[in-house]
């Protein structure tokens, strides 16, 4: 065998190896991804509604609405670390800026 069909064959042996890893990802990412989106989903819905909660909580107080905005989201923290799962401060803050913008459209909505 010349040294140009063992290296031909190396090449296909590669190529064959490459197909089969890339062929049994694309079988794993066709059923890790529909679940990681349905979980992303459920965690974004249930953190929405924390802030909301924690906004409309918040919405009574006497407090600037610096103040309120941290208390909310303190509050979104506190309560998503005490069913077991951690938050990123700035995700806590995203959500509750939301909630915010959110019961602020709400509101003008409702006064025209």
């Amino acid at each position: 065998m010349s040294t140009t069909n063992s290296l031909q064959a190396f090449l296909q042996t590669l190529e064959a190896f490459a197909q089969t890893v890339k062929d049994k990802i694309a079988a794993f990412a066709s059923d890790f991804l529909p679940q990681v989106e349905s979980d992303a989903e459920i965690a974004l819905e249930d953190l929405a509604s924390l802030a909301m909660n924690a906004v409309l909580a918040q919405a009574g107080g006497v407090v600037s609405g610096r103040e309120k905005f941290g208390n909310a989201v303190d509050t979104v923290v506190q309560q998503v670390e005490q069913s077991g799962q951690t938050v990123l401060q700035q995700t806590a803050q995203m959500a509750v800026q939301q909630a915010y913008l959110t019961a602020q459209s709400v509101v003008a909505a409702n006064v025209k």
